[in-house]
Parts: structure tokens; sequence; C-alpha cells
């Protein structure tokens, strides 16, 4: 696709957790762990005024739907803050500090004040029904192979609450997640091509990771994506975490908005769309669907689709049809879905009802009768929205909106766009002031970037495994263990010995930096050699490191009971040793190290020399 002519406009919003000791706004610690519950909260939100004294639509919107939340509550890294019964605390400096070094290092101004906003959030998932959030920079920029990217904004901000459970009843979150401090950083439209998104999310990724306080792992960095094309409309992809295929959901995004434009296009836009109660038509149905749905007092919504036959299946989006546009807007108000002519209504059960409903809507051949049925109130809302969606496609209109993220990288709808009125300050926490002495410190102690180590590394340890440790979690570790250890040595345990343990099915997970420190101390001390480093780090994962050093060392067979089996071993291969001569060490080695617990490297060194005095 030739993305200019289509006018494209896109911009990502890249939000990354912050590996801090404690929250955002209180004291509670941040690491999350799988554990049960102790306690619940349950809530309903509701749309109110914000500043501007009007209510956002998209509030409104999720009001409707009448939807429980519960809070899962846990009192190891929970507190009265997160049910919003007690203030936040200030601002944690720790998390201030790495926004400001962020926002440093792509040249954004920081305001002289920085004021903490409320701002509203609908989806339930923060107790309060805001997110407190802080800007931190605006007017950055980035460099890249494509051309200068602005970077308009930057904000610090509470992370929300965790998502355990969604029904169409009711929504359950995991509060132990709420507050963890978060950097959201949002670029201009000026990305050019999907290419270029995927280039720019990778560098604002690397750069954030720079800062040493990025969180790691699934789901501490996630992307919004803002896309329009000229005949469009601007959507917003909510939350999408695989960076590296950022570039296929807005190609897919951008064929969507592309296929339903020439649709329009080809579609009668005097077409009415028409629709009404037709549960009287469906009282004595053989479908157990339909049937069970009246029988708890439910009803059946009609509507007519003019012009619509054989469209409904057309794939718009990757393998996602038009008829899923519908059913996106029906399921969001509680219903299943919808049943359609376009479609075999032979599976269904009901050729008669749909007859009778042909002859009710004045059905021409072209034309879609589609139901929904439901709990009343729930029928007829989402009727109601699918009517509207409809009557945007024959205007050949694309309908500004949230969508999420689906595994095959296509887009479904989620909910209106937020407006303006969801913000407004937090009274709860004052002003901070930001002196320049404090900008000019960061500015001149700023961190290499990942790119700058890489290079410097590289002729340290060598250009691969440079770019293995730059991109590992482990990497201020090493930056730790270097400055005294041998590098090499400690980039190549804290990447590939760590993988093969991984893969092993080792709990590596649980090593942290005071079991790495203590390893190559040991190391140094020479109470374990290079060879035992696999057996202590297996061993630390169930105990404390100078328990596990212990063990192994104690396990170690000695210099001089070495000695003694390479002995009995070169007498048994007495032949051989005649026969090849120095050439018979690897054989000879392979026999040693079965009869003994130690490193090769001592053994090697033991074998040769008593070999050479035979040879």
């Amino acid at each position: 696709m030739n993305y200019k002519e289509l006018g494209f406009r896109c911009g990502i919003e890249i939000h990354q957790q912050l590996a801090t000791e404690t929250k955002l706004f209180c004291h509670c610690p941040i690491d999350l762990e799988d554990e049960a519950a102790d306690s619940q909260v349950k809530r309903y939100l509701r749309a109110v005024k914000g500043e501007s004294g009007g209510k956002d639509h998209a509030a409104e919107v999720e009001e409707m739907k009448d939807r429980k939340f519960v809070y899962n509550y846990y009192k190891r890294n929970n507190c009265l803050v997160e049910i919003d019964e007690e203030p936040p605390h200030e601002m944690d400096e720790e998390a201030l500090e790495t926004a400001l070094i962020f926002t440093q290092m792509v040249e954004a101004e920081i305001p002289a004040e920085i004021q903490v906003m409320r701002k509203m959030v609908i989806d339930g998932s923060n107790t309060s029904g805001f997110q407190r959030t802080a800007m931190i920079g605006l007017d950055g920029e980035l460099e890249t192979e494509s051309g200068t990217v602005s970077i308009e904004d930057i904000e610090l901000e509470e992370e929300s609450a965790g998502i355990h459970e969604r029904t169409q009843e009711k929504a359950v979150y995991d509060l132990n997640r709420l507050g963890v401090p978060l950097i959201e950083v949002g670029t201009d439209a000026s990305i050019k091509n999907p290419g270029h998104a995927r280039e720019v999310a990778e560098k604002i990724g690397m750069l954030l990771r720079s800062t040493g306080k990025a969180r790691r792992g699934l789901g501490t960095i996630r992307q919004d994506v803002n896309i329009s094309i000229e005949d469009g409309a601007r959507v917003e992809i909510k939350g999408f975490q695989d960076v590296r295929n950022i570039d296929k959901l807005i190609e897919l995004e951008v064929e969507r908005q592309k296929n339903l434009v020439e649709l329009g296009e080809n579609l009668d836009s005097d077409s009415e769309v028409t629709g009404d109660n037709v549960t009287y038509v469906f009282e004595g149905t053989d479908n157990e669907i339909v049937s069970a749905v009246l029988e708890n007092d439910g009803a059946v919504y009609a509507l007519k689709l003019p012009e619509m036959t054989g469209k409904m299946k057309k794939k718009i989006s990757g393998e996602r049809y038009l008829a899923k546009e519908l059913v996106d807007y029906a399921r969001n108000q509680g219903p299943r879905g919808i049943i359609h002519t376009d479609e075999d209504i032979g599976g269904y059960g009901l050729e008669e009802e749909f007859e009778e409903l042909a002859d009710i809507f004045d059905k021409e051949q072209e034309d879609v009768i589609a139901i929904i049925a439901a709990e009343e109130q729930k029928a007829k809302k989402a009727a109601q929205e699918v009517k509207r969606r409809a009557e945007m496609l024959y205007e050949g209109k694309i309908p500004e909106e949230t969508r999420s993220a689906e595994q095959d990288f296509t887009t479904s709808y989620s909910r209106p766009l937020p407006g303006a009125a969801r913000m407004y300050p937090e009274t709860d926490i004052p002003p901070i002031q930001v002196s320049d002495k404090r900008i000019k410190e960061i500015e001149n102690n700023l961190p290499d970037t990942l790119e700058e180590r890489e290079e410097k590394y590289s002729k340290e340890i060598g250009e691969e495994l440079a770019s293995q440790i730059v991109r590992s979690e482990k990497l201020l570790i090493f930056e730790e263990l270097k400055q005294k250890f041998d590098p090499k040595l400690a980039a190549n345990t804290l990447t590939n010995t760590y993988s093969r343990l991984e893969s092993e099915g080792v709990k590596v997970e649980k090593l942290a930096e005071e079991h790495f420190k203590s390893l190559f101390e040991a190391l140094e001390d020479e109470l374990i050699a290079k060879g035992d480093i696999e057996k202590v780090l297996e061993k630390m994962v169930h105990m404390p490191p100078e328990e596990a050093i212990e063990k192994v060392a104690e396990s170690k067979t000695s210099e001089e009971e070495i000695r003694e089996v390479v002995q009995n071993v070169l007498d048994e291969k007495e032949g051989m040793i005649e026969e090849q001569g120095m050439r018979a060490q690897g054989a000879l080695m392979g026999l040693v190290m079965g009869r003994v617990e130690a490193d090769g490297n001592t053994v090697s060194g033991i074998l040769q020399e008593e070999l050479e005095k035979r040879v």
C-alpha cells in the first residue's frame, strides 16, 4: 500500500512500568507474585461531570452496561490508597527522577511545576474511577532512520489494576498491580508507515531500558497506537504488547479502514436501516438459544440492512469479516452476537421465523435481516448500537473509537474515544517544583544508551556477547560485576549459562544480584572453579548462596585425589599412550572425568602434566 497517498497518519504511546522499590503514591512494594487474594472489594462506577461541566461520552456508554467491578486485595502490596479509602502519599522520588532522566534523553522541556491530574477511567481498572497522571515533559525529539519524530508529551502515572476475569456482568481486577509507576511516552502523528512505527517503538523502548529502571517481562511495556487514513477516522488501539509485530497490527487496521471506505462508496447512502421488537415472531420457536432467552423474560430485536447480502461475509481485515464490525457493537452491550440471513439460517432452525420477518420488513433479495436475542434492555441497547454502526456503513464513515488488539493482529471495537471532559486536577497532591539546578544535574549525568553501551562493551567482550548482554534483563547486574570480575565470564554466565539452565527447567528467575555476586566472589577466592558455575547456580535456586557454594566445594575431588585417579587411568591405558602419545589426551580426559567430581580445567591441567611425563 502507498501510505502517503492514503493520507496515513500514525502516532504511538508507549507505557513502561518502572522498577522502583515502592508504588507511585504509597509505600507498598511493587513486586508482583502469583498468590491468593486476601479479600475483595465490590463497586459500581457512574459517569460524573468533569471540570468543563460535561460528561464524557465513553463514560456514559460504560455506565449503560451496569457492570459490577470486583477487586482482589493483597495485604502484601496493597493499602488503603489502592481501594481509594486514604488520600495518596507524595509522589515516589525514584520514579520522578527516572522520568526526568528519560525526558532529558529525548531533549524534552520539563515544566517548572509538575501538577498531578486525575484522568477519568471508565473500564473499572482504577477503584477511584480515575488515574493519577502528571505531565513531566513536552516537545522532545527522536531521531530515526526515516526522519525525526516529535515526542509530544511524557507523563508519569500510576499503573491500572490487572484484569483477572471479565464477563458481560462483571469485571474482576487484581489490585497488586495498581499504583506501580508508569512512564507514558506519546509521539506526534508524523510516523510514515508501519515499519517506521516499529522502529520508533523499539527506539523508545531502548531508551527507557537505558535508564536502568524499566521493568522487564510480559505486560511491563505496552503500546497504544493511533491510526487514521484520509477518508477514514482516528482510532486508538489499546494495550498492544508485542512491539515486534506492531507493523502487522497497523497494516491490518489501515486495510480495515480502506475496505470500509470502499464499501461505503458502493452502497446507496439513502438506504434506511430499520428495526423493531419482534419477540412475538419467536414465541413458539424451536431454537434452543432464542427459546432460553424468552423463557427468562428476554426479547428479540430485528434489523433490516439494505443491500448487504453477500457483503456481511466480506473480509475487511485479515480473516476478519464485515459482520464482526456489527457483532462487536452488539456484544459490547451484553448479547453474545447476532444471527443474520447472510449466513446459513438452516443451521439455526429459524427458517420460518426469518420468512415471517422478511414479510414484516419488506425484505428485497439483496437485503439482510439480523436478529439480537437477550434480556430485554440489553437486546434493545444492542439493537440501537448495531443500527447506529450500520448506518455509518452506508454513509462511508469510519467511527472514531477505541479498539482492542486481537491475537491475529486485527482489532475489535471496545468503546468510544474518550473526550476532553475526563481530566481535572488532583487536589490531594501539592504541585512539585523542578529547579533549573536539578535539570542541569540530570543533563550532565545522563546514562549511556543501550546502543552506546553495546558499542563500548564490544571492545571488551566481543560483538555477539555484547549484543546479548545489553538486551538481557541481567544488564545492570553485569555492569556491577564487570567492575571487579572477568567481564567476559560474567556476560557469558548471565546470558548463555542462565539460558541453558532455564531450558533445563531450573527456576533461574529466583536468582538475584546477590547470588551472582556471591558466585563470582567464590571464584575469585578459588573456593570453586569456572567449571562449577552451573552446579552452584542450580543449588542457589534451592538454598542460600553461601550454603550452595560450600556444598559444591565440599563435593569436589581434591587435587591429590585427581592425580591418583589420573595415574590409575594412565596405567590402564598404557598401550593407547604408547600408540597415540599426547593425542590420547582427549579419550583419557573422558575416562578421568567419569571418576572425579572436579572442573574440567583442573583435571585437564593435571592430566596433561602426568601424560607428558609418560610420553
